[in-house]
Formats: structure tokens, sequence, C-alpha cells
């Protein structure tokens, strides 16, 4: 916000020339900017606060599909069907 207030600033003070209703003009449409800019550092700060929370809980859900499979990897030799199979266990 501090950028735009100084390029404002700047902006104004360079042109002194502008009549009052320019100048009107030009702080209403500045004001229009920094609003437009506050909404949209509130809508970037939202999505990397949504991207992050996604990001955590993929790595979670991940973990847990690798302990599943894990698991799973250990359970199979218990399902084999084949009598004569040498990884079955009763």
């Amino acid at each position: 916000m501090k950028i735009i207030d100084k390029i404002v600033e700047i902006v104004l003070r360079l042109l002194p020339f502008l009549r009052k209703k320019s100048t009107a003009e030009l702080a209403e449409f500045s004001e229009l900017v920094r609003s437009q800019y506050g909404f949209l550092i509130e809508q970037l700060d939202k999505a990397l606060k949504d991207y992050f929370g996604l990001s955590d809980r993929v790595k979670a859900l991940h973990a847990e599909v690798i302990a599943l499979r894990e698991q799973l990897s250990a359970a199979l030799p218990a399902c084999c069907h084949n009598q004569a199979c040498e990884h079955r266990q009763l």
C-alpha cells in the first residue's frame, strides 16, 4: 500500500498544472486503485492460505496411503489362495 501511496503522491506533485477537477478525479481514481490493490492482496492471501492448507492435507493423505500400502503388503501373503504358495501364512 505504501508504494501506491508514494506513487500517487509523486504524480500529484509532478502535475500541479491539473485543474482541481482533474486532481479530484485523479485522487478518486487513485483511491479506487488502492481499494482494488487491497482487495487483490486479500484474495492472494486467501489463495495462499488455501493452497498451503491443501498442501498439508495432501501430505497427510500421502502418508496415510503409504501406511496403508505397507499394511496391504504385510497382509497379502496371508490371503494367498494357492495351497502350495511359499508366502502363504496360516
